[in-house]
């Protein structure tokens, strides 16, 4: 496993101008392109609630320079995304797809006490032993390495005041 220090997020130049004005990402209703890309089963899609995506996989050691979702990348430190919540908060693995080589694993980061349909047809794991995305300590955390891709969805607001921009082309 790979030291993780941030969530980043990919998106599209017309809606990162949006982001820099609104400091936030707002959760979106969950309508991937491809079946694979789906957090669940589709046959559940009424079942998932609006989220935000985000990866935390590295790239030879270092952030991706390419992304199928665009070419603009807002990154967080993880410690702030989960500060975020207010509290504790429990991780969920949702549907792992397999493209090629690469295996997407879904999780998703729910706040202690909140409750989601999409849940009963998610493993409850802990944070601190799991094989994708383990919490040190509040300020460390560890990701898969690649072929494993690790993504999280995130149902709830984020504000990203503090986020750095980049380009990835």
């Amino acid at each position: 496993m790979d030291k993780a220090f941030y969530f980043y997020h990919v998106t599209s130049k017309a809606i990162r101008t949006r982001l820099t004005t609104t400091k936030a990402l707002v959760p979106q209703i969950h309508s991937p392109r491809s079946e694979w890309m789906w957090l669940l089963d589709s046959k559940y899609k009424n079942k998932i609630p609006k989220g935000v995506w985000f990866c935390s996989t590295l790239y030879n050691g270092g952030l991706p320079t390419i992304s199928p979702y665009g070419t603009e990348r807002v990154r967080m430190p993880i410690e702030k995304v989960l500060g975020q919540l207010g509290g504790g908060f429990s991780l969920y693995h949702a549907r792992d797809a397999q493209v090629q080589a690469n295996t997407y694993v879904r999780l998703m980061v729910v706040k202690d006490g909140d409750d989601f349909d999409c849940l009963e047809y998610m493993e409850k794991i802990n944070p601190r032993k799991n094989d994708w995305l383990q919490l040190v300590s509040n300020s460390e955390f560890k990701v898969a390495k690649r072929p494993k891709w690790v993504e999280i969805y995130y149902p709830y607001e984020v504000d990203i005041t503090d986020g750095e921009w980049d380009s990835l082309d």
